[in-house]
């Protein structure tokens, strides 16, 4: 079953999905990062690069030849086919086939659209069955 993590109240959204994708990554899992545009993937790359002095995300595009060695993988394309089992969505919209993964990450910001969208993406997968994990970065 699909499990849905809700991080909400994030300060700082880039920063907390490079440092998600960091923790993805250290446990040894396989990420797929959906972002919302090319323009959007390429300045989360840059991020990666450096967003902490000491740290080493592996990554690249998801239909680059070195993909199947490289453990995360960046996509501005609606996921399709086979994928790794973790999904980061920072893009505007849900999965068409959100059981396809194992789980999916969301990040939600302090803004009120941020909290409007979140609300629908939430209400999507509730209706869907999935388990859902939220979890208030406020404070953090």
């Amino acid at each position: 079953m699909t499990r849905i993590d809700f991080y909400t109240r994030v300060d700082t959204p880039a920063q907390f999905a490079c440092r998600l994708t960091q923790t993805v990554y250290n446990k040894g899992e396989r990420l797929l990062v959906w972002l919302e545009s090319d323009q959007a993937l390429g300045a989360f790359s840059a991020h990666l690069w450096s967003f902490d002095d000491v740290a080493f995300v592996p990554h690249c595009r998801s239909d680059a030849p070195e993909a199947e060695a490289t453990p995360i993988w960046l996509t501005a394309e609606a996921p399709q086919g086979d994928h790794p089992a973790v999904l980061l969505n920072l893009s505007d919209g849900t999965p068409a086939e959100p059981a396809r993964f194992a789980r999916i990450l969301e990040i939600v910001g302090n803004d009120e659209a941020s909290l409007a969208m979140a609300r629908e993406r939430f209400k999507r997968y509730r209706e869907c069955g999935f388990v859902i994990e939220h979890h208030d970065m406020s404070n953090r």
